[in-house]
């Protein structure tokens, strides 16, 4: 099976993004975060370097409106029970998960991926993107923070406008990792990937894309743990960023460009 699946979604052409920010430019974006609506349905917005909003949203894989949703999958070793939101999705595109993973044509190895796209009226998004998290006795942040990164140039590659994120562990009967912190670990991963992805665009390196939003998405349950601790994951992530040198990554590459939003 492929690792990275590659295909086309939307296209964008170099009007779609700004370049990236000088490293004092970014610092101020990401500092309060939008107040929450009221209704039924929560969600908390976070500004993050290069006008990209990270809003967690109290919404389930199948119901996002989106260019790409993701999720993540445990290989099939681990015998690890699909629940609620895992049900709804294979059970949405009539049992595809479970199937395509047992059958050892995506065995959902570490950071393996795979893309579809879903049945006309299956799910709300346009395309699924489902992440391998391998063994689950191997389960750790760090693997979390590899996947936001994934999340990050996967999005870019297929041109994907708005993208949302389910991580799907609690949904896969694991327990070990904090759900706060995963979402933390993610988002540290996410953005710093990003803002290489624009960098390389800067450096006409790649074409002019930009992502319009990137949503978390969060069960009633964990919500408020994980808006509480995505918070200072945008702080840090954008420090991080701005800490990075603007030095091209090629003396000899090509020219640098702007991209205009």
């Amino acid at each position: 099976m492929v690792v990275g699946a590659c295909l086309a979604m939307l296209t964008a052409g170099c009007g779609s993004v700004s370049a990236p920010a000088p490293p004092g430019d970014q610092g101020a974006e990401a500092t309060q975060p939008a107040k929450e609506q009221s209704g039924a349905t929560q969600e908390t917005a976070f500004p993050s370097p290069h006008g990209l909003p990270i809003t967690v949203k109290e919404i389930g894989p199948t119901q996002a409106m989106v260019d790409l949703q993701v999720v993540t999958l445990f290989n099939q070793a681990s015998k690890q029970a699909f629940s609620e939101s895992m049900v709804e999705l294979n059970d949405s595109l009539g049992g595809f998960v479970s199937a395509v993973r047992d059958s050892g044509q995506f065995q959902a190895n570490a950071l393996e991926t795979l893309l579809i796209t879903p049945p006309p009226g299956s799910i709300g998004a346009r395309r699924l993107l489902i992440v391998g998290l391998g063994d689950s006795s191997q389960a750790s942040l760090d693997l979390m923070k590899k996947v936001g990164a994934v999340v990050a140039r996967e999005a870019v590659r297929e041109r994907a406008t708005s993208v949302a994120f389910a991580p799907t562990l609690r949904d896969q009967s694991f327990n070990k990792l904090d759900t706060g912190e995963v979402g933390a670990a993610v988002v540290e991963g996410a953005i710093p990937a990003y803002d290489t992805e624009l960098r390389l665009q800067q450096q006409a390196l790649d074409g002019c894309f930009a992502i319009k939003h990137l949503y978390y998405e969060a069960g009633a349950a964990y919500y408020s743990d994980v808006v509480q601790k995505v918070a200072p994951a945008v702080k840090e992530a954008t420090a991080q960023v701005n800490q990075r040198s603007d030095e091209p990554f090629g003396k000899t590459g090509p020219q640098s460009k702007k991209c205009r939003i």
